[in-house]
């Protein structure tokens, strides 16, 4: 199952084989763990290492970072003829201690935008690429995310010894879209398989990479983050006030709010909960209007301390999104027809492994490296037989027992 795409070609195919001769035709997957662990960690050190960007300012590569910078200086200004005039809510000297905050943050940004390229250039150098992780990063919290989970899964002991090559986005940026897309192109083609973060909401940029992926017949896993909600709540309290509005006006037009079962959990936190949403969305609004620098975090935290509904609003969206969480890692784990791709070399079934923590990541992964990857073979609904992969409970093959499909299938598409 994990060579062929059905049953009675491979069994017309091996059954004349020799032993030696099957190990052929089955190789790379009947390969000895020693052997891999071995090669890998025999391979010459890289001639170039990165430099690192710090977590904290990671999200300067963000595309609207020096956009938000800009359009935020040209406020400023405004209201600093506003204080010249004695019409501005604020206080010239407090404008000015912003506005050295802003010149700061512009040099962050240049700073860390320049090594990311740098970055960028070392990637290109490297001999192996092993890993490609495959993220959607617009916010500040998004790149924290992305980077506490890289470096929880890299460091992982065992992933450690074998001296993996992985590209990892928090350290990377292009000076255009154009060249982003034929790098990242580069590296889909080049890595053994890639690691998909399925966060707040995904992307054409990162769906298309897991889809590529999979096209080629690499393995993909699929990082769907769990959590208990009141942690998840304590989690987020501490994300910019901007994550709050955004997150709720997204959750309510996707119709999150609205489900049974997510109703049912919120409603068990506050009956209330929609007023709550609704009074804070307004407090946030006219606040906004009153204070509109998003990036001056000292007012945002002091409108967060003062404001009476905020750790239940904490907690209202930590369940929704906990719900959300949930609901995705189903989609991807055999809901959704994508979930599948079919390996356009050889027309195998190749599925998504779902995983709901960054040690099973790093676990899933140092097997998948290494030939140690244990799966078992189970009927679904009576009419696929699948191979299951144990850590995630994904199916990682499938084979159908629709006997025109299949047919119809491996005629048509062994000839085209």
């Amino acid at each position: 199952m994990l060579c062929f795409g059905n049953f009675r070609f491979p069994f017309r195919w091996l059954n004349r084989r020799y032993e030696t001769k099957l190990e052929d035709e089955l190789s790379p997957h009947c390969k000895e763990t020693s052997a891999i662990e071995t090669e890998l960690r025999s391979r010459p050190p890289k001639m170039l290492e990165i430099d690192s960007i710090a977590r904290d300012a990671t999200w300067c590569l963000g595309e609207i970072s020096g956009k938000k910078v800009t359009k935020e200086a040209k406020v400023l200004e405004k209201e600093l003829r506003k204080a010249e005039e004695g019409k501005s809510r604020f206080t010239k000297s407090e404008l000015l201690r912003f506005r050295d905050k802003l010149l700061r943050i512009r040099k962050e940004i240049e700073r860390a935008q320049e090594q990311a390229r740098v970055n960028t250039d070392i990637y290109l150098t490297w001999d192996y690429m092993d890993i490609y992780v495959a993220t959607s990063m617009r916010n500040k919290w998004e790149y924290e995310e992305t980077f506490d989970f890289v470096q929880n899964v890299f460091s992982a002991e065992k992933l450690r010894e074998l001296g993996l090559r992985y590209f990892d986005p928090t350290q990377s940026m292009c000076a255009n879209a154009r060249d982003k897309g034929l790098i990242e192109g580069l590296m889909l083609k080049r890595a053994f398989c890639a690691i998909y973060l399925a966060q707040e909401s995904d992307t054409m940029g990162k769906d298309s990479e897991l889809a590529a992926t999979l096209a080629q017949g690499k393995p993909v896993i699929a990082y769907v983050p769990k959590h208990e909600y009141q942690e998840y709540a304590k989690k987020i309290s501490k994300y910019p006030l901007d994550f709050f509005k955004k997150r709720l006006l997204i959750l309510n037009a996707e119709e999150v709010f609205q489900e049974p079962e997510c109703m049912k959990q919120l409603m068990k936190a506050d009956k209330k909960y929609e007023k709550i949403i609704e009074d804070f969305l307004r407090q946030v609004d006219n606040y906004r209007d009153e204070q509109p620098f998003y990036l001056w975090m000292e007012k945002d935290e002091n409108f967060k301390k003062n404001c009476k509904d905020f750790p239940k609003i904490c907690e209202i969206l930590a369940i929704a999104e906990c719900y959300n969480f949930e609901k995705r890692a189903k989609l991807l784990n055999g809901r959704h027809p994508l979930c599948m791709q079919v390996n356009l070399e050889s027309g195998v079934a190749n599925g998504v492994l779902v995983v709901r923590s960054p040690k099973e990541c790093a676990e899933l992964l140092y097997r998948i490296l290494t030939n140690q990857t244990k799966f078992s073979i189970e009927r679904e609904e009576k009419r696929f037989t699948i191979l299951k992969e144990y850590i995630s409970e994904s199916a990682f093959r499938v084979v159908t027992d629709y006997e025109r499909l299949t047919n119809s299938f491996w005629n048509l598409f062994r000839s085209t």
